[in-house]
């Protein structure tokens, strides 16, 4: 399986999403993937759109229009959440590409994400729909930039995002998890130079850009470590940059492999956990 090659393809491949559904103001649920593409729109929002994980929701007074995001429609604790809160009259509408799942009939309405992957991977073009959809779905225009950048990362590096970018640093430690198998942080901007600077040293630290000034400064003022900044502004720049440094990463260490795929104890134990 050539596994460079495939995620190559994904990232190449159209990812937008139109839906037919318009809200103004929401709870997002989802984990994983899902879950980073709440925060990004958490943050784009500027808080007026809360994001949730589906087992925490399970305790929250949501009386507001819910999203859930979910690809497989499958995970055990939005399918639970989705019934309870129609059980309340609450309208739910689910993000899934599986039209038959147990999601997309226990929800009002559904947008189907059109994922058809050729092999199980890691959420590259999974993610960018969804986003895409949510976008859509909350009339936030997309931002059209690209950045012809690779970032040479390294096995421990420290993702800094603000506001909507904020969710693309998480979704980026997502990435290296289950490709590479390594640790790495995400961070917000503000928060990571009161503590989380102090574990940097040795280490990358990408910033993703969003015009900010005071990331420029921060960018200028590190010297004891290689500090790199993705020279975009909006969430979806962000994102092909940090996927293509990654595809970059598998081709110089040759690492031909989908390290979630490998550990089946740990698959296994996830799974059960997650359906």
């Amino acid at each position: 399986m050539n596994y460079i090659k495939l995620l190559e393809e994904e990232l190449n491949t159209n990812y937008q999403v139109d839906s037919h559904i318009q809200l103004d103001e929401a709870y997002i649920i989802g984990s994983g993937d899902s879950y980073a593409s709440g925060l990004v729109i958490e943050g784009k929002s500027k808080r007026k759109i809360t994001v949730l994980d589906p087992y925490e929701a399970l305790e929250v007074n949501i009386t507001k229009p819910t999203v859930i995001v979910s690809v497989s429609g499958k995970t055990r604790y939005n399918v639970i959440l989705a019934k309870k809160l129609r059980s309340k009259g609450v309208k739910v509408i689910g993000i899934t590409a599986n039209s038959e799942s147990p999601l997309a009939k226990e929800v009002n309405d559904v947008v189907i994400l059109p994922y058809r992957p050729k092999a199980k991977l890691p959420g590259f073009l999974s993610f960018l729909m969804s986003l895409s959809a949510l976008y859509s779905m909350f009339r936030f225009e997309e931002d059209k930039e690209r950045v012809n950048k690779v970032i040479n990362l390294d096995n421990s590096p420290f993702f800094i995002g603000k506001s909507e970018n904020y969710g693309v640093a998480y979704f980026s430690s997502l990435k290296m998890a289950e490709v590479f198998g390594i640790p790495s942080n995400y961070e917000r901007l503000e928060l990571f130079v009161h503590s989380p600077i102090f574990s940097s040293r040795n280490r990358n630290i990408i910033i993703l850009s969003s015009g900010d000034e005071r990331e420029n400064k921060l960018y200028k003022m590190i010297d004891f470590t290689i500090v790199e900044e993705t020279g975009c502004v909006g969430a979806f720049c962000n994102t092909r940059v940090i996927l293509s440094s990654i595809i970059y990463k598998m081709k110089r260490d040759n690492w031909n492999r989908i390290y979630f795929l490998e550990d089946e104890k740990i698959l296994n134990i996830s799974s059960e956990m997650i359906y």
